[in-house]
Parts: structure tokens; C-alpha cells; sequence
């Protein structure tokens, strides 16, 4: 019989209304690809192949399969990196978004099926919500969402072994052509030198999953906002030019600092935000990347993945009512669940 993790890749909703033990059986192929080959906390990429690279998906897993399958579309797929948020689908505008139910749980799954087979293909890093349990993200909302799709007295055992997962990803990733990838910024001077990391690191994974550059800087309470002159000298320590991240949508889509920092995200949730929130960017097949302008984006639009150039923003932070909507506040108490 075929395995759930096979179902998931060619399905990324094969688990809707199947049993708590589907789940749990893609989840023992998960651990096992990962006993086998655990991830170290820096991944290096190589550059023999174009990398698609998806932002802030938060449960949008049609966007998701669409970006994966875009990528795996030759007889030589390019390689794929998601920079984290893979879950956490409700905002404090919509607590509830009656498009997608359940996504987080179909997202997650489908992408943790892709990178147990294949891990040097799909390339999964964290990002804050996949680290709620070590660093503080109030309302996460993925055991919500299984509680409304399996039964209450099964959803807390899901939670932990799906938390667990997402819990051993990689934390960032720099491509052989010197692209910096992480969810949102970098980590405190102490910590350039990335030979020091430690899994165990809060500092670390605060500067790593919840900083921001500056000009989005809102006070989360943890993390830190970063400026164009400490970017440059964080992405020399890591041999690279380049930064690619997701988190703060303000500037989804534009290069700022002059042109080291592209933000993206890959969900409908931030469509108003920068360029639109169905993003990908390809860090070329080459030696070195110079500037985010010699990334190529697409924006999903018509069912395609449209080209689209990064441009340049004014260096001028995004409203603070725009991005309040988005923020990682409290949110209210869900609905009575399915």
C-alpha cells in the first residue's frame, strides 16, 4: 500500500478527513529520514541549480504546491527553500480566515513529506511559529486548527509530534553564490561567527526567526531591529552579499539597504502588503549574487507564476496601521471548532 508521506506529496490534501493515525504515519517516516541524516543549524547550498525560495506561507498550501511544483517542473528540478512560517494561518483581522481550513496542519505535513524523501531538494529553515515553544509567538494557532480537524483527545499528541518536526529544521541557509537566507534577520555580533551556533541558543534564535531591519521595526518584546551598516557586516562574517528573508511584510517583494535585503512571503494573507503576497524569488544558477536586483521574483497571478523585477524601495518603514493587521498579537478565542 502506498505510504501517507507519498499520498501528501502528490496531494498536499490527502490527510482532509483521514484518521489521526494517517497523520502520524507520515509524521514516523518524517522522524526516521531525520534520525538518519540529522540537519545542522546552517545549511550550505549549492549554486549548480537555480533556488526557488517561498516566504511566509502561514497554511496557504495552494500557493505552497504550486511554488514546489514549479520548481520540480524539469527533467532537473530546481532546488527549493522555504524561509519558515509554514503554520499559524489565523491574524488578528481574521481570527478565523474561512478560505483554507486547517491549513496549517495540510501545509506542514506536505512540506515536511517533501524534505524527509528528498532534504537536499527541499530545503525546509524555521521560522518564528515553527519556534513557539522556545521563544515567545502569543496565540499560535496550530493546535486550534487540530482540534477542529481531529478529535480533542488526539490533537495535543499531533501537536507535539508535528511541533517536534518542525522543531529540528535548519535555522538558515547561504547559497555557494553568496546568498544569506533566514525567516527574519540576523543574530547579535557575538554570534557572526557561526561556528559558535547552538541549537540551544535563545539569543540566537531570537536574532535569527524574530529581528527585523529597522525601517520595519515594531516593538515585538523580543528580537531587534538591525541597520543596513550591521546587515553588511553580518553577511561579510558569512561570506555573502545578499539576504533573503520573510517576516515583517512591509517591504514584501523590494530590495532595501541598498540592495542586500529582500523580504517575500507566499501567502494570500499579505496580498496589500509591498509588491502582493504570492511571492518567489530564484536565486540564479552562478557564482556570486551581488545585489537582491539580480534575484528574479515571480508573483502568482491567473494561475502562473508571473516574472516581475525586484525593485528598489524608498527607504521609508511601512505604515504602522497597515502592519498592525498582521502583527503577532494576542488574537481573540477561536470559534467552537468542526
Amino acid at each position: 500500500m502506498e505510504s501517507w508521506s507519498s499520498r501528501v506529496r502528490a496531494d498536499p490534501t490527502a490527510l482532509v478527513g483521514r484518521p489521526a493515525s494517517a497523520l502520524l504515519e507520515l509524521l514516523d517516516e518524517v522522524d526516521e529520514a531525520a534520525a538518519r541524516r540529522p540537519s545542522p543549524l546552517l545549511v550550505d547550498v549549492p549554486s549548480d541549480r537555480p533556488l526557488q525560495v517561498i516566504g511566509d506561507s502561514h497554511g496557504d498550501w495552494p500557493a505552497v504546491s504550486a511554488a514546489l511544483g514549479f520548481a520540480r517542473r524539469g527533467p532537473v528540478p530546481d532546488r527549493f527553500l522555504g524561509l519558515g512560517d509554514y503554520i499559524g494561518r489565523a491574524t488578528w483581522s481574521e481570527p478565523d480566515p474561512a478560505t483554507l481550513p486547517n491549513g496549517s496542519v495540510w501545509n506542514a505535513a506536505y512540506l515536511l513529506a517533501w524534505n524527509a524523501v528528498a532534504p537536499d531538494e527541499v530545503i525546509l529553515l524555521r521560522g518564528n511559529h515553527e519556534a513557539s515553544r522556545q521563544i515567545p509567538v502569543p496565540a499560535p494557532t496550530l493546535l486550534r486548527e487540530l482540534r477542529r480537524a481531529y478529535l480533542r483527545t488526539e490533537a495535543l499528541a499531533l501537536y507535539d509530534r508535528l511541533m517536534g518536526a518542525l522543531e529540528r529544521l535548519p535555522l538558515a541557509a547561504r547559497t555557494e553564490g553568496g546568498v544569506f537566507c533566514a525567516h527574519g534577520g540576523i543574530p547579535p555580533r557575538a554570534l557572526y561567527d557561526a561556528s559558535r551556533w547552538r541549537a540551544d541558543d535563545l539569543a540566537l534564535l531570537e536574532g535569527l526567526l524574530w529581528s527585523d531591519p529597522e525601517l520595519d521595526y515594531r516593538d515585538r518584546h523580543v528580537g531587534h531591529p538591525y541597520s543596513s551598516a550591521e546587515l553588511k557586516e553580518f553577511l561579510a562574517a558569512v561570506g555573502c552579499r545578499v539576504m533573503i528573508k520573510g517576516h515583517a511584510p512591509g517591504h514584501s517583494g523590494r530590495a532595501i539597504f541598498e540592495g542586500r535585503l529582500l523580504t517575500i512571503h507566499t501567502s494570500d494573507l499579505f496580498a496589500d502588503f509591498g509588491e502582493g503576497g504570492v511571492l518567489m524569488a530564484e536565486i540564479p544558477r552562478r557564482t556570486r549574487v551581488e545585489r537582491a536586483e539580480e534575484i528574479a521574483l515571480r508573483v502568482w497571478a491567473g494561475g502562473s507564476w508571473q516574472p516581475r523585477p525586484v525593485r528598489a524601495s524608498a527607504n521609508g518603514a511601512a505604515s504602522a496601521s497597515a502592519l498592525s493587521s498582521l502583527s503577532d498579537a494576542p488574537l481573540p478565542e477561536a470559534s467552537p471548532g468542526r
